[in-house]
């Protein structure tokens, strides 16, 4: 009886074990681990239809193409809550809630985790021009795509339609996650949108629209884990259109 007692006892700590080996090899790790990168290509934009619209990046003069010169740029995950502040971790476990990160503090370090840069619309003719729209995709799971409406001197200004920044993200998948925005590890809740469109609304004569661009990989992000590290983003092409009002009707 002791002896059956003893196999029943031994058979179930095996089966324990295993489903604990089962739930181990199946946690979902984010973060890759420091020997792996991914790469962000070319990010371009341009404007079309007969308006006259201009755009420019933060260095660059008013004009209808823009290419940032990004080309294989090789990019680390980083994660934010509020584009302020950035924060990395190598190798991190994504679902056991003790997730611990190392701040980004120097602007040179920053360049290795964010493209940064903006895109602003000018209207250089005569006629308003209306539903101008700024269009582009996300084409990565775990990459992040930001447009925060700024004003001229490059500060974020979220309108009353982008309350903060985290109305102002944009991803491939519309999962919920956590940006981080300390270094324990908390953040803010942000659901990305995948409709691919900033309303920029009506131009007048000489008007312009400003706009801080941020591209970067989400640690955060499910998906952001070794198997899937390595990729290279194809261009991002953001599309700016635009109506004058003598073409409308």
């Amino acid at each position: 009886m002791k002896t059956t007692s003893r196999k029943r006892l031994l058979v179930s700590s095996v089966a324990m074990l295993l489903v604990a080996m089962l739930a181990l090899g199946t946690a979902t790790y984010a973060w890759f681990t420091s020997s792996t990168t991914a790469t962000a290509n070319g990010i371009n934009v341009k404007t079309v239809k007969s308006s006259k619209l201009e755009i420019s990046s933060a260095t660059s003069e008013w004009g209808t193409l823009i290419n940032y010169g990004v080309q294989n740029k090789v990019l680390l995950p980083v994660s934010t809550g509020n584009s302020t502040a950035w924060f990395t971790a190598e190798g991190q476990s994504y679902d056991d809630g003790t997730l611990k990160s190392g701040t980004v503090a120097s602007q040179s370090d920053l360049n290795s985790y964010v493209v940064k840069n903006q895109l602003n619309v000018h209207n250089a003719g005569e006629a308003a021009v209306e539903n101008v729209t700024i269009s582009f995709s996300v084409p990565n799971d775990y990459l992040r795509v930001a447009l925060v409406p700024a004003d001229a001197k490059g500060e974020n200004q979220p309108n009353s339609t982008s309350a903060t920044f985290t109305d102002c993200v944009y991803a491939a998948d519309t999962a919920s996650y956590t940006g981080l925005t300390s270094t324990e590890g908390t953040g803010v809740e942000i659901t990305p949108k995948n409709k691919y469109e900033v309303p920029v609304g009506t131009l007048n004569k000489d008007e312009v629209k400003y706009y801080n661009l941020y591209v970067w990989f989400e640690g955060q992000d499910p998906d952001c884990k070794d198997a899937k590290a390595g990729a290279v983003v194809p261009d991002i092409e953001f599309t700016v259109t635009g109506d004058t009002v003598s073409e409308i009707g």
